[in-house]
């Protein structure tokens, strides 16, 4: 009988032991979080494309949604994170590398504000986030150059461009640029803009500068002239592409740039994946807040 109760110990400890090692397995219990007070931008990893994340005060704005591929990782990714309504969400131009996964993430989230650009475009994936947008009831909102979306954090999303003088016929160029602030941090967000869309951010803002920069059309030397780069000074540049992308993404020519504008921080998603960079607030605007 001693021999049988010892048996019976040790089978329940090991199962004891079995359910506790499985309990902490990777992965296990890993489903949605509860969405925190910080204020975050989140640069996610969508390959060849981009959809950033901004978080702050428990409110989510998204901008871009990747490719039409990177859709369910979009929405999977905000899900985990603790995401169930979107604040705000921005389609900067409608190319299919950044509004591909949009029509999933409409279908998947309440949408407080759809922000997108007067250009449109004869394709599927833009038809697809119109059919979106009109089964949700969305109508979407053109935003004027100056144009600011307040967080109830006292964060802000400022429309910087693009400029009425930039042609409608390139929609890189035509590009919903905008800069979030926060805490006395910012980011500048350039969507694909090129040379000309940064000369008349220039132009319009003399004085614009950032802390983080979203380098403009995933690092195509087309876009982060040296003149720009040396006018917004950033410490962190952050570039969304693709592994082996067939652009050649980022040019060695951007990421020279960035070096000469003395950026030291250049962070690549095809190298490093999805980007998570906290704003904690600067010293000077706690004391204001307080």
């Amino acid at each position: 009988m001693k021999r049988i109760l010892r048996r019976i110990l040790f089978i329940g400890a090991a199962l004891v032991l079995a359910l506790d090692a499985w309990l902490y397995l990777p992965g296990f219990l890993s489903g949605p979080q509860e969405l925190t007070g910080e204020t975050e931008v989140h640069f996610i990893d969508v390959g060849q494309g981009d959809s950033i994340l901004l978080l702050s005060g428990g409110q989510a704005v998204l901008v871009d949604a990747g490719t039409a591929e990177s859709g369910d990782t979009i929405v999977r990714y905000l899900e985990e994170l603790g995401v169930q309504e979107l604040y705000a969400v921005v389609a900067t131009h409608p190319h299919a590398d950044h509004i591909g996964g949009m029509a999933r993430v409409i279908e998947a989230f309440p949408i407080g504000h759809f922000f997108m650009g007067r250009e449109t475009a004869n394709t599927a994936t833009y038809g697809s986030m119109l059919d979106a947008l009109e089964a949700r009831g969305l109508r979407p909102t053109v935003p004027q150059q100056g144009d600011v979306l307040p967080f109830d954090s006292g964060a802000s999303l400022t429309f910087l461009g693009p400029d009425d003088d930039v042609s409608d016929s390139d929609l890189n160029n035509r590009s919903l640029v905008t800069l979030f602030q926060a805490g006395g941090r910012s980011v500048l967000l350039m969507g694909d803009a090129e040379a000309a869309a940064e000369r008349s951010l220039l132009n319009h803002y003399p004085l614009l500068s950032c802390e983080i920069l979203k380098v403009g059309h995933h690092g195509a030397n087309t876009s982060s002239s040296e003149e720009f780069l040396c006018a917004v000074r950033p410490s962190t540049a952050v570039i969304s592409c693709g592994v082996n992308n067939d652009y050649g993404h980022p040019s060695p020519q951007t990421l020279e740039n960035l070096s000469l504008a003395g950026v030291g921080d250049v962070r690549i998603t095809a190298e490093s994946g999805t980007v998570v960079l906290p704003l904690d607030p600067l010293p000077s605007s706690k004391e204001n807040a307080a």
